[in-house]
């Protein structure tokens, strides 16, 4: 087969850019021709360095606009979208992909409608193609004539992959519009399926890691907020962050401001997960929005219980009271009041770790990429 893999993510490397980018390594070692297609970035990610060395077409598309051409250009899109709904992709974009002439393109999402116009170009080819999206959130509504086009992009889809049943029935009700294609996937954990790393000791204080990166979706503001309420000032324990961002600075200032830079650790990013854990006893991440976030899965995997927000898919994996402990939505009070009912239970962390990677492992199966790979792969039988 020949398949494209086209990212509509505009931002950083990041956990959503994991599926697609290990199936296409592993679909180019099957001896298929394979394309890839990204936004191009300031620095080219170690991964797409990777998809190169492995023998596949990459193209990074980039944005030669200035800045009043920029608003040129999209005064001119919204008013042609009135009457087409359509915004053409760069004629560079559509050559590249007419001169690879694929069987199959994956498109993947941050959201879901980042790859509305691929959608569209490919329905109008009659270029089969399948849609992965992460993340969704209960304030991305879109508008009625997006809505119809998302439609239209979706259903057309060979099938239209989420990360998180929860996701896929938010966006059903966002559209108001039932998807029959729709399936949900997994997304690749980056450590060992059997990792068992050891308990770490808790003499020097009880030591939580918040596990992504560092934006307003995934909710650190609202950690420095609840450890500012003097009720936490005396307890033995601190936050790691771990990751990168475009809020790293604010989140610092914010953390002198409130008074608890003693309290939280910046860590930056790691390489590996197991390590994070080794040195850590439970997962902090007071999301705003997620799509079944790899962090949450790995914690799990390594024994250790999660404080999360219910959000996207967290709750089908975590048990409030028994795998870790739930905030009923992402705002400071009621991330106050899980984390408080997780201090409280904190002598049972460990055993309700042990639970949760024991629960998980009959959640995720061993080889989420090997499955998508499959459903990739079993389409050319599909296609008509």
């Amino acid at each position: 087969m020949r398949i494209a893999f086209i990212s509509g993510n505009r931002s950083s490397w990041g956990g959503s850019e994991v599926l697609w980018s290990q199936a296409a390594l592993r679909i180019r070692a099957m001896r298929h021709e394979v394309m890839v297609s990204v936004h191009g970035l300031p620095v080219t990610p170690r991964p797409i360095v990777g998809l190169r060395e492995a023998g596949m077409t990459v193209r990074e598309r980039r944005m030669n606009f200035g800045r009043r051409a920029e608003r040129l250009r999209h005064h001119l899109f919204s008013k042609i979208q009135k009457s087409l709904l359509v915004e053409p992709l760069p004629s560079q974009d559509r050559r590249d992909l007419e001169r690879f002439r694929p069987d199959l393109v994956c498109l993947s999402q941050g959201g879901t409608a980042c790859a509305l116009e691929w959608m569209e170009y490919c329905l109008r080819s009659r270029i089969p193609y399948i849609v992965v999206s992460q993340a969704n959130a209960e304030w991305l509504w879109p508008h009625d004539a997006q809505a119809e086009r998302l439609i239209r992009g979706h259903a057309g889809a060979v099938a239209t992959c989420f990360v998180s049943k929860r996701n896929l029935l938010l966006f059903e009700t966002q559209i108001g519009a039932r998807l029959p294609n729709a399936r949900v996937v997994w997304n690749p954990f980056q450590l060992c399926y059997d990792a068992v790393p050891s308990w770490p000791d808790a003499s020097e204080g009880w030591k939580l890691a918040c596990v992504g990166r560092l934006s307003m979706t995934k909710g650190q503001d609202l950690i420095l907020q609840v450890l500012a309420d003097p009720l936490w000032k005396d307890r033995s324990i601190s936050v790691s962050f771990f990751g990168s961002g475009p809020i790293e600075h604010s989140l610092r200032r914010l953390a002198c401001m409130l008074g608890v830079e003693d309290k939280v650790v910046f860590q930056g990013h790691v390489e590996s997960v197991e390590s994070i854990w080794a040195g850590h006893h439970a997962l902090l991440m007071p999301s705003r929005c997620e799509g079944l976030p790899l962090a949450l899965v790995e914690a799990m995997l390594c024994g250790r219980p999660a404080i999360v927000t219910d959000v996207a898919g967290n709750t089908e994996v975590l048990v409030d009271e028994r795998t870790g402990f739930v905030a009923a939505a992402p705002t400071r009070p009621l991330v106050a009041e899980a984390m408080e009912r997780g201090w409280h239970r904190r002598a049972e962390w460990r055993e309700m770790g042990q639970a949760a990677a024991a629960s998980i492992r009959q959640q995720v199966p061993r080889d989420p990429v090997g499955e998508f790979v499959d459903l990739l792969l079993a389409s050319d039988t599909q296609l008509t």
